[in-house]
């Protein structure tokens, strides 16, 4: 089975510039065969999927009165919406259909909801480059984060290769990490294996987190990173996601850096 992320897609909707942060269902969903229908597999946290009370194994019969096949079917309406449209979903449930409204959030509103204002819980995480375990809720320095598929994200490692450029130009005290749960399939120790080699070609130390960790503290999407800024105090002061290559990464990072810039100039 295809696992995807509603309103996930290598490309953007025909006429629509690909954004870092479209409208977001919140649903990570399979084709049940070659060519549907797309079931429900897991529900985004605090995503509009679960407000609205929609469930893994749920099935989708369509939305917003138009009839939809497979997942990719299901992208590419969601794609068609922008962030705080209200949609109509169709699903079908223990045999039953029953329509359900949905409010599309952003992945940027459901980050911030979930963590901006709030203290890291108490986290550990493996360094790849030494394999020595750090807490990101410790207190420090300010600390940029970002949470990514290392296996599927495509020019990831172009992003975090710009904001080491960043770092050094401006001489900034700001730590930057990439951090990653790897392979589901494997152990973090096999993980940490694996990475080792991805690790050289990165600018910035990469963690490895367990699966539950990465869940926490991540929405899984293997199109975007998932940035945080965390202050000295171990508060979360800004996340947003980042889609590499896209219309606006540009802008992205300029409103990362201000973050990590304000969060660390506030704290002196």
């Amino acid at each position: 089975m295809l696992v995807m992320t509603a309103a996930v897609a290598p490309t953007a909707a025909k006429g629509k510039p690909r954004s870092s942060n479209p409208a977001f269902l919140g649903v990570g969903m399979q084709d049940a065969g070659t060519i549907g229908p797309c079931e429900i597999g897991t529900v985004t946290k605090d995503s509009g999927a679960q407000v609205a009370g929609l469930r893994a194994g749920d099935v989708f019969v369509a939305i917003d009165g138009t009839a939809v096949g497979s997942c990719d079917s299901v992208i590419t309406l969601i794609q068609t919406h922008e962030p705080g449209d209200l949609t109509k979903i169709e699903v079908r449930r223990g045999g039953v259909s029953t329509t359900i409204p949905a409010k599309l959030l952003s992945r940027a509103e459901v980050m911030r909801q979930r963590f901006v204002g709030q203290p890291i819980p108490m986290t550990t995480l493996i360094r790849v480059d030494d394999l020595t375990a750090g807490d990101l809720s410790s207190r420090g320095k300010t600390t940029i984060v970002g949470w990514f598929d290392q296996k599927n994200c495509v020019g990831c490692e172009t992003v975090f290769g710009s904001i080491a450029q960043w770092q050094k130009k401006t001489r900034s005290a700001i730590s930057v990490l990439g951090a990653t749960a790897g392979d589901i399939r494997k152990s973090v120790p096999e993980n940490l294996e694996t990475l080792k080699q991805y690790q050289r070609g990165l600018d910035v130390p990469l963690l490895v987190a367990d699966q539950d960790t990465f869940a926490d503290l991540a929405i899984t999407d293997p199109d975007r990173i998932h940035f945080m800024v965390i202050d000295c105090r171990g508060v979360v002061q800004y996340a947003a996601p980042l889609a590499p290559e896209a219309d606006d990464t540009a802008a992205v990072l300029d409103e990362l850096y201000a973050a990590a810039e304000q969060a660390s100039r506030r704290l002196k």
